[in-house]
């Protein structure tokens, strides 16, 4: 291995044995150690989820409808999950707004945008960080124009169009802190 090769993520436990006093620190001891802190580092997320309970027709077009999420450190969208439980006929598109720190509204962070063609119980998913797809029949995986955000900068959630009679909708956003 050279020496700027990562250690491979992974959950270690660390045993008393391995730090109890005066035992020898071996490079068992620090892979694992390093193992941890990069599993954190890749694996750990927050999330935001917008959702839209009930007949959700109404909300096409408003902004703010389930309100705005604010980064508190600069971050990196990983990912996107997105359901719908029923409607009747039509699309329901979501699209994700950013607002800079200056309050302007930047527009879209995507260049396609996810959607629901599903008459049926539906969900869809998409990890940045694993590029791992859940791509059933009557959704469109979005692709992201911006996944980089300054601390402060803001998103909210636009409901572009909304099938006929949709029901229980939502969006799950998924975010990690950056340097």
């Amino acid at each position: 291995m050279a020496d700027s090769d990562l250690v491979i993520p992974s959950r270690e436990e660390l045993r008393v044995g391995d730090v109890r006093y005066k035992a020898a620190i071996s490079e068992a001891v620090f892979t694992r150690v390093a193992a941890q802190n990069n599993f954190i580092n890749t694996y750990q997320v927050d999330s935001h989820r917008w959702v839209l309970n009930g007949s959700y027709g109404v909300a096409t077009g408003l902004n703010f409808y389930d309100g705005v999420t604010a980064f508190f450190f600069n971050s990196e969208i990983t990912g996107v999950n997105f359901w719908n439980q029923s409607g009747v006929s039509g699309t329901t598109e979501f699209d994700i707004n950013w607002i800079d720190v200056n309050g302007v509204d930047q527009g879209s962070i995507f260049i396609v945008t996810p959607k629901v063609t599903a008459t049926s119980q539906v969900s869809a998913f998409k990890n940045l960080v694993t590029n791992t797809e859940v791509n059933p029949a009557g959704t469109v995986l979005p692709t992201f124009a911006k996944t980089t955000f300054l601390e402060g900068e803001s998103l909210y959630l636009k409901l572009n169009t909304a099938m006929i009679s949709g029901f229980n909708s939502g969006l799950n956003l998924f975010y990690r802190p950056i340097n």
